[in-house]
């Protein structure tokens, strides 16, 4: 069958940190004129999808609100779904905090958090002694327990901090439980992908620059797989990869994706 979706991954794929990379802008307005149907499937939970858009379009990239799928509405969408109005402990932003409660979830503060019913983990660059020990008593007494993702750092511009999957790894080990993944590669990101594209897995490429995520992500849904050498994959990582995790293709970056695709076409 024809490909006619393309999921790619933003942070190391289309830009990186602020920075547009190279050859983004034309590559997307090509992959668009040649009739594909896009999705931006990424970790962040920081910031609403709308935001996400904003952003993207401030640096050049026209990538819409409806195009995006992100581990922080995911989470909130799937925790709304599975514990109606329940109590939830957030270690996360403020933005993640004002949407959990918008989905009608009963947020709770630092000085509540040990009584939650449901803690979900994700970036939190104001974690402190006190939020994570909340988050450990309610995981505990039996909480429900989940992790955006996986992501053991956070790039900063001067430094990294521990990204959600170092936190929720902090937690479970305190704690003794493991968390449930939300983000990519879960079921959960795997669904939610399915619904925004409605193809069959035939007719999907997922594109990204992490075997571990993007790659993973792909193997669930059964499409073709594409790993770009833009973001934090080196040669020497690749080689050590894991054969689970391996790509169908590996191009340099996403300019190169739509040169590609045109190959892949003539072939099916």
């Amino acid at each position: 069958m024809a490909i006619r979706g393309i999921i790619l991954d933003i942070d190391g794929t289309v830009v990186l940190e602020d920075r547009v990379l190279d050859g983004a802008p034309e590559a997307l307005t090509t992959l668009r004129e040649l009739g594909y149907r896009l999705v931006f499937c990424t970790q962040q939970n920081q910031y609403s999808d709308r935001t996400l858009s904003e952003r993207l379009r401030a640096v050049g990239l026209n990538v819409s609100e409806r195009e995006i799928v992100s581990a922080g509405t995911v989470a909130v969408n799937a925790i709304a779904e599975k514990h109606p109005g329940s109590q939830v402990y957030v270690v996360g932003s403020d933005s993640l905090r004002d949407r959990m409660a918008r989905s009608g979830m009963k947020v709770l503060s630092d000085r509540q958090g040990e009584r939650a019913e449901v803690v979900l983990v994700a970036t939190d660059y104001d974690v402190n002694q006190t939020r994570l020990s909340a988050a450990v008593e309610a995981v505990s007494r039996g909480a429900a327990f989940y992790v955006t993702n996986l992501d053991r750092g956070e790039p900063m511009k001067d430094r990294i901090i521990p990204g959600p999957g170092s936190l929720a790894v902090a937690i479970a080990y305190t704690a003794q439980r493991r968390p449930t993944v939300l983000g990519k590669p879960s079921p959960t990101m795997v669904s939610a992908v399915q619904d925004r594209l409605n193809l069959p897995a035939s007719a999907m490429v997922v594109v990204g620059d992490q075997p571990a995520q993007d790659v993973k992500l792909g193997r669930m849904l059964g499409a073709i797989t594409v790993l770009l050498m833009s973001g934090v994959t080196t040669e020497d990582s690749l080689k050590r990869t894991s054969s689970s995790y391996l790509p169908d293709i590996v191009l340099p970056s996403v300019r190169e994706v739509p040169d590609w695709l045109d190959q892949l076409e003539r072939q099916l």
